[in-house]
Parts: C-alpha cells; sequence; structure tokens
C-alpha cells in the first residue's frame, strides 16, 4: 500500500498466487494525491497502481539491464515455515545450502536489473539447530556481496514481542540459550564504478599497531538479566552491565580471561598461552571504544590478532566453556565492513560451536546527528562460541 499512498511505480512479484490476491484486495483503494512529502522537490501528484505478478525472483527477465531503482525483498527463512504448499520454485521448502544457492540466482538477477548506485534491501533472520545458531542472515549477506553488492548500510529490525517472564525466562536460564530477537535488514547498493571504490579503500585501511591487555572484569549483582539476543543497557553503565550479564550466563565454571584488543602501540600485558594456569572457563575478547580506531584502522590485522588469540587459547579451556568476542562494524569510504560477519567467517575451529549472536545498543535520550546521508552505527555485538570436543 505503500507505494501507492506515496505515488511510486512499483513492479511487486511473489511466487504465491494467494499473496498477489491479497495484495491486490488490500490495494483497492482510490488516492486523490499522494500522502507523503519526504524531500523538498515538488511532489509529483500521480497515482500509480502497482504491478502485481506471479513470479520467482530468479528470473527477472522481463526485466532490462540496469532499470529498476529500488529493491525489496523477504525471501524465506530456509525451511523453517513452508509458504506454499509444494509449488515448485518456494524457496521455503529448500534446506539452508540448497536455499542459499537458490538465492545466489536471486542476488545475481537483482544485481543485474539494478541502477548503479541505487539500493537492494532484505530483510533476514538467523536460525537456532540443536540449541546453537545457524548465521543465516550473516551467510545470505555474503552471498549478495559475492554477486558484487557493497554493504550500504546494515539496520537491525527489534522483535519487542519476545516473552522475557514467566516460561520462557525460565527455560532461557535453565537451558541456556537466548530468545532470538532480531533481525537483520541489510542495505546494498550497486557500485557505479566497483573497481574505482576497491582502489580507494585499500588506500584507507593502513595499518596501525595492535596488542593485547589483560583487563578485569568485575561481577556484581545485575539490575537485569537478559534473556534474548537483543541486549540494551544505559549509556552511562554499558560496560559494567554487560561485564556482568556475560559473567553471569557465560563464566559459571573455570577461570574466566579477559583481554582487550588496543590500538594505543603499547607492547606491554601481551597474553600468551604459556601464561595461562588451569583450565579456563570463559575467554572474553574486548575492543576499545570505536573512535580511537577511524583513522588508519587495519580490518585484516584486526581478524588476525583475534583468530591468533582464540587459536591459541581455546586448548586451555574446559569443555563446555564459552568464548566472548564483542565487535562492531565500521564504515569504510561509505560502506560498511561488517566485523562480526567476518569473524564468524573467520572463526573455523573445530572445538568451537556457534552459540549466540548477540545485539548490544546504548540506550541513550540524545538525539543522532546528521552523518551526511549514513546511518549512525549505534549497534555492537557478542559473538558467543560453546567449546565443544566432542560433537554428536
Amino acid at each position: 500500500m505503500s507505494v501507492k499512498l506515496l505515488g511510486r511505480r512499483c513492479i511487486a512479484l511473489d511466487i504465491n498466487e494467494k499473496a498477489i490476491e491479497l495484495a491486490r484486495r488490500n490495494l483497492a483503494f482510490n488516492v486523490l494525491a499522494p500522502q507523503l512529502k519526504l524531500t523538498g522537490d515538488e511532489l509529483d501528484s500521480s497515482v500509480y497502481e502497482p504491478e502485481l505478478l506471479v513470479g520467482d525472483a530468479r528470473n527477472l527477465s522481463f526485466l532490462e539491464v540496469n532499470s529498476v531503482d529500488l529493491i525489496c525483498a523477504h525471501p524465506p527463512y530456509a525451511n523453517i515455515i513452508h509458504y506454499t504448499d509444494g509449488k515448485e520454485g518456494d524457496l521455503s521448502l529448500l534446506d539452508v545450502d540448497d536455499f542459499l544457492a537458490a538465492m545466489r540466482d536471486v542476488a545475481e538477477e537483482s544485481f543485474r536489473v539494478l541502477k548503479p548506485g541505487r539500493q537492494c534491501a532484505i530483510l533476514i533472520g538467523d536460525l537456532r539447530r540443536k540449541r546453537h545458531i545457524l548465521p543465516l542472515g550473516f551467510e545470505l549477506i555474503n552471498v549478495y556481496l559475492s554477486a558484487g553488492f557493497k554493504l550500504r548500510e546494515l539496520v537491525i529490525k527489534r522483535q519487542h514481542n519476545c516473552k522475557t517472564t514467566g516460561f520462557w525466562y525460565k527455560s532461557s536460564i535453565e537451558h541456556n540459550f537466548l530468545l532470538l530477537a532480531h533481525e537483520y535488514l541489510p542495505i546494498f547498493e550497486k557500485p557505479v564504478d566497483a573497481r574505482r571504490e576497491y582502489q580507494a579503500q585499500v588506500r584507507e585501511v593502513i595499518s596501525k599497531p595492535l596488542v593485547l591487555k589483560k583487563v578485569p572484569i568485575i561481577s556484581e549483582r545485575m539490575k537485569t538479566f537478559q534473556t534474548t539476543t537483543v541486549w540494551v543497557f544505559p549509556e552511562e553503565e554499558f560496560d559494567r552491565s554487560l561485564d556482568s550479564n556475560v559473567l553471569a550466563r557465560y563464566g559459571t565454571g573455570g577461570d574466566c580471561l579477559s583481554v582487550m584488543l588496543d590500538s594505543t602501540g603499547r607492547r606491554k600485558g601481551e597474553v600468551k598461552p604459556g601464561r595461562i594456569k588451569g583450565e579456563m572457563g570463559l575467554l572474553y575478547i574486548k575492543s576499545p571504544g570505536w573512535s580511537q580506531w577511524q583513522s588508519g584502522f587495519s580490518v585484516d590485522e584486526y581478524l588476525g590478532k583475534i583468530e591468533e588469540i582464540v587459536n591459541g587459547l581455546v586448548s586451555t579451556m574446559k569443555d563446555n566453556g564459552f568464548v566472548a568476542i564483542q565487535t562492531q562494524d565500521v564504515r569504510i569510504n561509505g560502506f560498511i565492513e561488517q566485523l562480526a560477519k567476518r569473524i564468524v567467517d573467520l572463526v573455523d575451529n573445530q572445538q568451537l560451536a556457534l552459540k549466540e549472536i548477540i545485539v548490544l545498543v546504548k540506550e541513550s535520550q540524545g538525539t543522532l546527528p546528521d552523518f551526511n546521508g549514513y546511518l549512525k552505527l549505534t549497534h555492537q555485538y557478542l559473538i558467543i562460541y560453546e567449546v565443544k570436543r566432542e560433537r554428536n
């Protein structure tokens, strides 16, 4: 309905003819003039009826190359919920690997028809299998990046209807899992000149020294115990509240070690496997304030340090212990470098299973400044791995 109210031309495509029929009924209303004015330009008074088609997003042959200004899509989350009664072409009937393979065709067709410099937005979420996370959102983002897109923005859509009391609260604590309370809205852009942008990015990420520091983590009585995958803390209490929740949920057995990645260049405080005494129950890797990293930040060196820490220390950890990695995305030359996804891609240790991907938010009453057409990066991540040396 929004495109009709806004006076936009729209082609809507869906594999399910029942969804198209429902859309036609919802669009059966008259508009005297577009309802909203979003820019300072003169508002076009034209009203366009959306073109509704039953079809497969893997085949957009009816559209010309570089002919579309915006793509919005909400694919199924693999086969978690079946969308049709078995219709051919329904991607919700596919397991994860086949779903991602099919979405490669969708991404390539979207890239073909989208105009250079224009955007493609996809809503997707993660899955939980056998009490561990299957990062479907990050894997689908990889599919679109492989098709040639750049990640312009990453919006986190929070689910506010997750139960945080009663049965689910008790189950979350008893079985140590978090309720999935967020989805990803990656907004991709088709580059105008991909080669030029790549060269500019290489010039910007000049290496800076990274060192490790051992830092204390304080255990104290918490005001709130988090039970979903979105943790919101007051800005002035953010670090203390975060550390307390990490310790309470994942630091229950064995020694805890917290290390901080620091870009100051100081060489003291290195943490090496030989210095660890006994079995660790929790390895907690933290990063400094991101304002310190904006000039000369090296993505590859940062990721290499995390890989070095994890692979070097996981052998000193007890089975069913946890590795917690706090991180945040950065923007380089106008595009998002999604460090959380890069860490999940990188950590390929047979002793570790991905337990949770948690979104961290600082609760602030302040207004957001103008960032020249870009969204401010306000969320962080906490990636949780469980040590599982004996897989079922």
